[in-house]
Order: structure tokens, then C-alpha cells, then sequence
């Protein structure tokens, strides 16, 4: 029986960067077999470290993605 091990990435990547991270991968024996869109929230605080303490709590809902890859085990 064939078995398997599983890989999750999440990026937000501008496409080019993540061209690399996916070859890379391929050359590992990484199979990608889905891409699946999310929202991650994060804290306003996060994302700009310079905003005042109001807007500080404020959540931003940013999109990203989750690579799901497998490869066979050895």
C-alpha cells in the first residue's frame, strides 16, 4: 500500500517569489495537489507598527493562500 506525507504552506507571496519556493519543492519529490483561499485577520498593529493606539486593535482581513502538497514515503 502506498503511503504518503503531507506538506501545508501558507503564503502571501507575490507569484514570482513563490514560483521559487514551488520548484524547489518539486525538486524535494513535493507534489502540489491543492490550493485552497483564505482570510487571515490580523491585528492593524501587525501590519502597520506605526499606527496609533486606536486603530492599533483594528483587525485586517488580508487574503492568502494554503498549498497543500504530498510526496511518497520512503
Amino acid at each position: 500500500m502506498q503511503k504518503w506525507e503531507y506538506q501545508v504552506f501558507a503564503s502571501h507571496l507575490d507569484p514570482a517569489d513563490l514560483v521559487i519556493i514551488l520548484n524547489e519543492s518539486g525538486r524535494e519529490g513535493w507534489e502540489l495537489v491543492s490550493v485552497v483561499p483564505v482570510i487571515d485577520a490580523h491585528p492593524r498593529k501587525l501590519i502597520q507598527p506605526e499606527v496609533g493606539a486606536e486603530e492599533a486593535e483594528e483587525v485586517i482581513e488580508l487574503e492568502a493562500f494554503r498549498y497543500i502538497f504530498k510526496r511518497t514515503v520512503k
